[in-house]
């Protein structure tokens, strides 16, 4: 009862949006997972059964962030910031998991204990960058209080982009928008466009990297060579985007998710959606995510304050821009980047940061600060 009346005046658009999304992701993960199950002799729904359990986790989360005080989150974040910067780090230790070019998993090894730190880091730094502007906010033009906005981005995004360059973009982004709202002039535009460009530019010069060059190479490409393997992922997506037509080739039928489609359950789940649901369902999710985006930035316009109005952004921007990435990829209007779909693709770690990200939103509405 003391939980209902909580509840009862957030936005409940953005709400039913994220319980939407959420319920297609679980039918999603079912069919697209069952082949990836069956050829490790796994039960049928052993990804639904471990993404309901990490479900279980973030609706706990989001009960617990509804009910804390607003002083808990704004105090604590001064040293939980600096902890998901320290675990960033971590990737480079024997801890750093590496999977296709990517290190995103921290994975203790003595424990049964894996996850990205990455999405950790999404929400801490912009909370922590949310927290310093609104604080300098007069003083954001003068060189010194620009400078520390910039290091604090540089810090979040720095240490991510070397080793997961796609969920550094992703933290950019938001930081980027966070930073706009707050009322940087011109020249600090051009700045920090410029000082984005030198940077992205540095690491993908990197030899390391070369098979990042690769995948934007192969993306601009017109090559005819079907079975490249720098197209093959952008390709069997399209194919399952054809297949898909209108209506769809109906639940649990994609042809696609069983040998061809790589990440089918993960990073292309937005294309075995598109093969079993066809136009229809591709429409209902990006307009869920339009209806999601949407509300999330009318509540940054309504919030109170500039700490409220910055974070609202800041959460909005990354679900918004993140779901963007990953359709964008599937639909091959994008390079592939190994970016999962908010609320929908296989992942614990991200959906539980994705409906943390949601319920700070929802405080922001129900109370104009968090």
């Amino acid at each position: 009862m003391k939980l209902k009346k909580e509840m009862k005046d957030v936005d409940l658009m953005l709400l039913v949006s994220m319980i939407l999304l959420v319920v297609i992701g679980l039918i999603a993960v079912t069919s697209a997972s069952f082949p990836t199950a069956k050829k490790y002799n796994l039960n049928s729904f052993h990804y639904l059964i471990r993404q309901g359990i990490f479900l279980i986790l973030g609706i706990i989360s989001m009960i617990l962030i509804i009910r804390v005080p607003r002083a808990v989150i704004y105090k604590n974040i001064s040293w939980l910031f600096p902890l998901s910067v320290i675990l960033i780090l971590l990737l480079w230790t024997p801890l750093g998991s590496t999977t296709k070019g990517q290190a995103r998993w921290l994975d203790f090894k003595v424990i049964p204990l894996r996850f990205q730190p990455s999405d950790i880091l999404k929400i801490s730094s912009i909370i922590y960058l949310s927290k310093y502007l609104s604080r300098n906010i007069y003083t954001l033009r003068e060189p010194k209080t620009f400078i520390t906005a910039v290091a604090i981005m540089g810090i979040s995004v720095g240490p991510i982009m070397i080793k997961d360059f796609s969920t550094a973009v992703v933290i950019g982004v938001a930081l980027f928008a966070i930073l706009l709202a707050a009322g940087i002039d011109k020249k600090q535009f051009l700045f920090l466009v410029a000082l984005g460009g030198i940077f992205i530019w540095l690491v993908l010069k990197d030899p390391e990297n070369k098979f990042r060059i690769k995948r934007i190479l192969g993306f601009v490409s017109d090559s005819t060579n079907y079975q490249s393997a720098d197209l093959y992922q952008a390709r069997q997506s399209l194919y399952a985007f054809a297949l898909g037509g209108y209506s769809g080739v109906g639940l649990f039928r994609s042809r696609q998710k069983y040998t061809n489609l790589p990440e089918a359950y993960t990073d292309f789940i937005f294309s075995v959606i598109a093969e079993e649901f066809g136009f229809i369902g591709t429409f209902i999710i990006i307009l869920l995510f339009i209806i999601y985006i949407y509300r999330g930035y009318m509540i940054a316009f309504k919030a109170t304050n500039y700490f409220d109005k910055f974070t609202a952004i800041g959460m909005t921007t990354y679900i918004g821009i993140q779901a963007f990435f990953n359709m964008g990829v599937c639909a091959k209007l994008l390079p592939v980047t190994g970016i999962t779909l908010p609320f929908i693709s296989y992942g614990g770690t991200a959906l539980v940061i994705a409906i943390v990200s949601t319920a700070i939103l929802l405080k922001i509405s129900k109370e104009g600060t968090i």
